[in-house]
């Protein structure tokens, strides 16, 4: 049986030392909707939302069974507590004094209890960098003078709740197609979530797909993972 807790991210973020925790795609994500797609927790089948306009990498990946249990081994261990129970869950599985922590390679906030247990997580630990990007805007926005200095938040665009970012001047990702694309919008291309984590400005990321096709062209590009 898989037991829940944190992974070390893959190799194409900008450190060795950064931690990821992990939710079933699709499932946790009730802001999703460009993105949106699941993967059948029994077969790794994946179904795509019908407003789908990208696959959703993090999806794709649960299809390897080991992949697909870690991230429900997690879920299951919180998805039945209220915020305190989810606040000592997670303590209980943190590594020892991580420096860098992403919430979500996979998955997002899925309730108002579970993104404040977060808050209360990342308050605690004031010397561990956090980010998260998220299209559960609404519990972010309840939240907007709450978040700690140490915890990065990132709206991604393609989500149910778009028209909030510009009404609350949220940091942002928007997900292109090419360089070019990128460079019309005025936006840094963040190949491995050194923006996610540290910088207060908006971004692109790269369709991972597409970026495979664009490898020559943009050599210090990476695959990662789109946003949740």
């Amino acid at each position: 049986m898989t037991k829940p807790g944190f992974t070390r991210g893959n190799r194409y973020l900008f450190s060795p030392e950064i931690w990821t925790w992990n939710l079933p795609s699709g499932y946790t994500c009730p802001g999703a909707r460009a993105c949106f797609a699941v993967t059948n927790r029994e077969t790794g089948r994946m179904t795509k939302g019908k407003h789908a306009e990208f696959k959703c990498y993090s999806a794709v990946t649960e299809r390897y069974p080991a992949v697909r249990a870690k991230s429900w081994a997690n879920y299951d261990a919180i998805r039945d507590l209220d915020k305190w129970a989810i606040v000592d869950v997670l303590f209980a599985l943190m590594p020892r004094d991580p420096s860098l922590v992403r919430i979500h390679a996979a998955g997002d906030y899925w309730s108002q209890d579970y993104f404040d247990a977060w808050l209360v997580v990342c308050e605690a630990m004031p010397e561990t960098r956090f980010w998260a990007f998220t299209k559960s805007l609404p519990y972010w926005i309840s939240r907007i003078g709450h978040i700690p200095p140490n915890l990065m938040m990132t709206a991604s665009y393609g989500g149910k709740h778009d028209q909030l970012i510009a009404q609350h001047g949220l940091k942002y990702a928007r997900v292109v197609y090419s360089e070019e694309e990128a460079r019309m919008l005025g936006l840094p291309i963040d190949t491995d979530d050194r923006l996610a984590a540290y910088s207060n400005d908006p971004f692109a990321l790269l369709e991972n797909f597409s970026r495979r096709k664009l490898q020559r062209q943009l050599p210090m590009a990476s695959p990662r993972y789109d946003t949740p």
